[in-house]
């Protein structure tokens, strides 16, 4: 499943590849290692040899993660491992890495649903895999800055942009690219976040002016 049209901007591009890492490492680390290269679509893969390094890689990292849930399967640290591996082994369209990502993200929020890290890593693969996720994606973010608090949570507030953008909520997603822009002004996305919006309301001859009443975080439920 695609997104044809992405808002999603890629990581900075890396120019090396790094040494391969050491079973030593921790897992972690070396799983947050592929990240520069397939953790956005498109991968930052630029040739054959590239993906079959990748591939090698990834494939070690979830035979080890399969092995260790497979001794310890109620380990949510290490099933949530898995499961942000296998949602960036989707960018590179791995197979079955979508349905692994999300049965594992599934797996621990049945069991804690407050769990943010699987709330976002679920929302973030599903709102940029499938606009038919979308509305489901805005629940998890929802969900997300709900057990966070009153605090913004910059991914929750973020990912609820591109639900509703995904969803054809435009107004939504306008009034949330306001409130990221004026929420974290160093990020230069959100603004440009913000023009998308209003270019699309724009064509379609909507107003696309809010007043600062109406600016605010997104919440639980609204």
């Amino acid at each position: 499943m695609r997104v044809l049209f992405r808002l999603v901007l890629t990581l900075p591009l890396i120019l090396f590849w790094a040494a391969a890492s050491s079973a030593a490492e921790p897992l972690m680390d070396r799983i947050k290692g592929l990240e520069p290269i397939i953790g956005a679509h498109p991968p930052n893969i630029r040739s054959p040899e590239d993906l079959e390094a990748v591939k090698k890689r990834y494939e070690g990292l979830k035979a080890e993660l399969d092995s260790l849930l497979t001794a310890n399967p109620k380990d949510q640290d290490l099933r949530f491992m898995r499961g942000h591996l296998q949602s960036m082994g989707h960018n590179f369209d791995y197979p079955g890495a979508w349905q692994g990502a999300t049965d594992d993200l599934k797996a621990i929020l049945d069991s804690n649903p407050g769990h943010i890290r699987a709330l976002l890593e679920l929302g973030r693969l599903w709102v940029n895999s499938d606009p038919a996720l979308a509305p489901n994606a805005e629940k998890l973010f929802r969900a997300a800055q709900c057990y966070q608090g009153s605090e913004p949570l910059e991914e929750a507030q973020s990912g609820l942009f591109f639900a509703f953008y995904y969803q054809g909520k435009m107004r939504d997603a306008l009034r949330q690219s306001e409130y990221l822009r004026r929420t974290w002004p160093e990020n230069g996305q959100y603004r440009r976040f913000n023009e998308t919006a209003r270019a699309v309301l724009s064509r379609a001859g909507d107003s696309n002016s809010f007043t600062p009443s109406e600016v605010a975080m997104a919440t639980c439920k609204e």
